[in-house]
């Protein structure tokens, strides 16, 4: 590996790399000026540009050397707790010690960088101090996200963290070697200096367009979920949370074809709130509101398999459907519902059946035919509740 880096020009790789990095730069900051992004985003993108700011003042010096390096590797470091910063934003997390702990090491980091440049100029103590303050911030980048429990971790998440890691231990191993090294040369970049521009070359446009990709996949996640909550409003009755009847619709038109290609029954409840309209006129719409929510809750209640389609069919008419049900099952479950919802006993004084809000119920179930209406299923439950009506309400029937 060392007979290799030695055919590379160290300052040819680190002119590719601040130019790859200013590029990249540029790119994150159109898309933070122009484009949605989230909190932490800007963040990211200010971290990318004083990374290309800190390679150009350190490799290529445009005023005086020691103020040149100096200035340099405060940008770099501040690379790390920029990037950490932002990323912190991302996964949500609240807690501000995590970034103090960045500042304090920064600060720590930039007073000894200053003591060996300004007081003591020693290559070795800043390489080792340098590269040290590196990889603690690229470690906790990689391992955080993964080791606390808050962190909500997005898209690319996996491929920050896995880069970051070989970054921070690149970072390490040259901090150590540093450390047990008696001469660093002044002059140039060493070994590990040379590796760390060749992994640049790679990683830094996949980290800078994992960036970008970890806010697209979090927009189009938030918009999907925008659009299952939309489609759900669709198909929600507001005042009852019901299905409405919309979504019944739907819903019935599913069932019978999946009944007619299996061949098994099919059970409609229509169900109609008994005297409503004299309910309403005598008790006010906003009692007559929290009676039908009461009646909705009583339905969930008994609809409580996944297939189960309880809906507020319209007014105070409600309907199930209940695939798989015979006639029998189907008309015992609304007689079931009848019971519960008469005991709840909501007052309705001067009505029969004990003074009290009572519902009456008709009950179709049918085995669907290839030639057959699949709307007469329907119309064979409202015959039934106009039955269930005629025996004086508070009953169910079955057609």
């Amino acid at each position: 590996m060392t007979e290799f880096l030695r055919g590379f020009d160290a300052f040819t790789m680190a002119f590719m790399v601040t130019i790859l990095s200013l590029s990249l730069s540029a790119v994150l900051v159109y898309t933070a000026l122009f484009r949605r992004t989230y909190a932490g985003f800007g963040s990211m993108a200010l971290a990318q540009v004083f990374w290309s700011a800190g390679l150009f003042l350190n490799y290529f010096r445009p005023f005086e050397t020691i103020p040149c390096l100096y200035l340099g590797a405060l940008l770099m470091m501040f690379y790390g707790v920029l990037l950490y910063r932002g990323l912190v934003a991302y996964g949500e997390v609240s807690s501000r010690c995590l970034l103090y702990v960045n500042y304090l090491v920064f600060a720590v980091a930039s007073a000894v960088q200053a003591y060996y440049m300004f007081v003591d100029f020693n290559t070795c103590a800043r390489v080792v101090t340098f590269s040290s303050c590196m990889a603690f911030f690229f470690l906790r980048i990689a391992i955080e996200p993964y080791a606390t429990k808050k962190w909500r971790r997005h898209a690319t998440q996996s491929v920050f963290s896995l880069f970051f890691l070989l970054l921070g231990a690149a970072f390490a191993v040259r901090a150590y070697n540093a450390l047990h090294s008696t001469n660093c040369a002044p002059s140039g970049p060493d070994d590990m200096a040379k590796l760390l521009f060749l992994m640049a070359t790679v990683i830094t446009p996949i980290l800078s367009f994992s960036i970008i990709a970890m806010t697209f996949a979090r927009m189009e996640a938030e918009l999907r979920r925008a659009n299952e909550d939309l489609q759900a409003i669709s198909e929600t009755d507001a005042l009852t949370n019901l299905a409405n009847r919309r979504k019944f619709d739907l819903a019935y038109e599913s069932e019978w074809d999946r009944a007619l290609r299996l061949q098994q029954p099919m059970a409609v409840v229509i169900l109609d709130v008994d005297d409503f309209k004299r309910y309403n006129d005598r008790y006010g719409h906003q009692v007559g509101d929290t009676c039908l929510r009461t009646l909705a809750q009583v339905l969930r209640e008994h609809a409580r398999r996944t297939m189960d389609v309880a809906a507020r069919y319209g007014g105070e008419e409600f309907a199930l459907i209940l695939p798989g049900m015979t006639g029998a099952e189907a008309a015992a479950l609304a007689e079931e519902v009848r019971r519960v919802f008469e005991r709840v006993g909501i007052e309705h004084e001067g009505m029969g059946h004990g003074n009290v809000v009572t519902v009456s119920a008709g009950v179709a179930v049918q085995v669907p035919a290839r030639n057959a209406n699949r709307f007469d299923l329907l119309s064979a439950a409202d015959a039934a509740l106009y039955v269930a009506k005629a025996r004086g309400k508070n009953a169910v029937a079955l057609a």
